[in-house]
């Protein structure tokens, strides 16, 4: 298999699709699939081609006119000498990568492969591009969704079934805290000065519904015994309107696996309050850590997530939900917590490893 893979969401790019599609073009290529990767990105002036073990990856400058960046990259990808041994064209995250997989797949006669994760569907599906997207999913030959409702959802939009729930996968020895780890955490622990931290922890953009959480948990009775951890971009409007609130916040840079690691093992409850959203990887990093988690009832976070098992859900859009959970969590004992720690931790131990995830990947292009 040799897979040409574009995309807008791949390392040196920040967020958690990046993250996720660097895990599955290194899994790929460990189980001997060649992946060249097309990369638009605002990080180059030119075209740049590098060799990797298992493929190559292409750095393509975006341009100020997406006609102009879309017709030059069809334009490379088409006199790439090794085109005749590619099998498959995927599209992975961002407007640019759906609107030119789908053409290129058919100008080349190879298979379609379409990875529907957040954005690219919630959003796209009800904007002005909307026809790009349907386009992509129509004439997909495998659709990769990582939430059940999506793929439904897609199900019910196109006339084939080449739709797939494939969900997120993380090998949680990579979350494991060694010696060197324990001051820090402590020095952070510390600094939470015996409040109880509740961290959000990523690119915080409107859809994340950090404001809304913050706002009702204002209003939360024992909102004094907590600190609210902001950890990654927040806008400075954002920002403004959070810190104007009558609550404990702290507001931390984007944050890299080595640091974020200090901070999943220093707090001691995570909070995803998306409006919508993929299977988010702070869910599963949050989990490997043994962190309780208060979720969005939305998407990924409920296929992974049993309420009041192994974590707490909650209906972004009904504030008092929100209130009914935090006061249940407030009132739980710590024997109680350990318990719903420990099961979501063995659930993504078990369940949600990256063994699992690429499996389910190529037993499906392999059938």
């Amino acid at each position: 298999m040799n897979i040409l893979l574009i995309t807008k969401n791949y390392p040196p790019s920040k967020g958690g699709m990046s993250v996720s599609c660097d895990r599955l073009v290194r899994n790929f290529r460990s189980n001997g699939v060649t992946v060249h990767i097309i990369h638009f990105t605002n990080r180059r002036k030119k075209f740049i081609t590098t060799s990797m073990v298992n493929g190559t990856y292409t750095a393509i400058p975006i341009k100020n006119s997406e006609e102009f960046t879309l017709s030059l990259t069809s334009e490379f990808i088409i006199q790439l000498p090794f085109l005749n041994e590619i099998t498959h064209i995927a599209a992975f995250g961002g407007n640019l990568p759906i609107n030119l997989a789908p053409i290129l797949a058919k100008w080349t006669s190879k298979k379609l492969i379409t990875f529907i994760r957040g954005n690219d569907f919630d959003e796209g599906i009800f904007s002005k591009r909307r026809n790009n997207l349907l386009y992509a999913l129509e004439n997909s030959d495998y659709i990769f969704s990582v939430t059940n409702e999506k793929s439904i959802k897609i199900d019910k939009l196109v006339k084939h079934n080449n739709s797939y729930f494939t969900p997120n996968g993380i090998n949680t020895s990579l979350w494991e805290t060694s010696t060197s780890h324990t001051n820090k955490i402590k020095e952070l622990k510390d600094s939470f000065i015996g409040k109880t931290p509740i961290a959000i922890i990523g690119q915080l953009k409107e859809k994340k519904g950090i404001l809304n959480f913050t706002e009702t948990f204002s209003k939360f009775p024992f909102k004094e015994e907590y600190v609210i951890c902001m950890i990654g971009d927040v806008n400075s409007e954002t920002q403004q309107l959070l810190s104007n609130l009558n609550v404990n916040i702290k507001f931390y840079p984007f944050a890299n696996q080595n640091e974020l690691l200090l901070f999943y093992h220093a707090v001691e409850i995570v909070a995803i309050p998306s409006f919508y959203d993929g299977m988010p990887n702070v869910l599963l990093e949050a989990g490997a850590t043994k962190n309780l988690i208060l979720g969005a009832n939305i998407g990924g976070i409920k296929d992974v997530i049993s309420d009041n098992f192994d974590g707490f859900l909650y209906n972004p859009l009904q504030p008092l939900t929100l209130l009914d959970v935090l006061l249940k969590m407030h009132r739980m004992s710590e024997t109680d917590r350990i318990t719903i720690r420990n099961s979501l931790h063995q659930k993504i131990k078990t369940i949600y490893t990256e063994e699992k995830e690429i499996s389910t990947y190529l037993n499906i292009l392999q059938s």
